[in-house]
């Protein structure tokens, strides 16, 4: 699934819907751990990323095992951000976007894309949920 969306946080509540839609069967903890590093990946690329009005590109794919996800601005971006390894301080104003995607799934990746930044995730697919997917059973999504 992909989308292209512009540079407003009005459109969030769409790309949660998609998103959700395109992940049902899922476990609902799964899908609402997805949805939440879409929200604060989305929110970072419009606000950090494409200052100059530029589109958001958005694409989540799922297979068997993983549930892949990118976000992608256009910039410009002064500079490429990095990934926290430890938790913003208490008093800090900013930076707990990445370190909470960090958390919510198992591989991220940040790099450099023409101007702008690419933001690569990707969650694994718990086994139960693979095993109901194979049968037909449907999960709380």
């Amino acid at each position: 699934m992909e989308l292209i969306i512009p540079s407003s946080s009005r459109f969030l509540p769409k790309v949660r819907y998609a998103v959700a839609g395109s992940l049902r069967g899922l476990p609902r903890d799964t899908v609402d751990d997805v949805l939440l590093v879409l929200d604060e990946a989305v929110s970072n690329a419009i606000r950090h990323g494409s200052r100059g009005g530029a589109p958001v590109k958005v694409a989540v794919e799922l297979d068997d095992s993983w549930i892949d996800i990118q976000v992608r601005d256009r910039g410009p971006t002064p500079e490429l951000p990095r990934l926290p390894s430890t938790p913003p301080g208490t008093l800090s104003t900013g930076g707990r976007g990445l370190w909470l995607i960090r958390q919510l799934v198992d591989e991220v990746r940040l790099r450099r894309a023409g101007e702008g930044t690419l933001l690569w995730a990707r969650r694994r697919v718990p086994p139960t949920a693979r095993l109901a997917r194979e049968h037909g059973v449907c999960s709380a999504y």
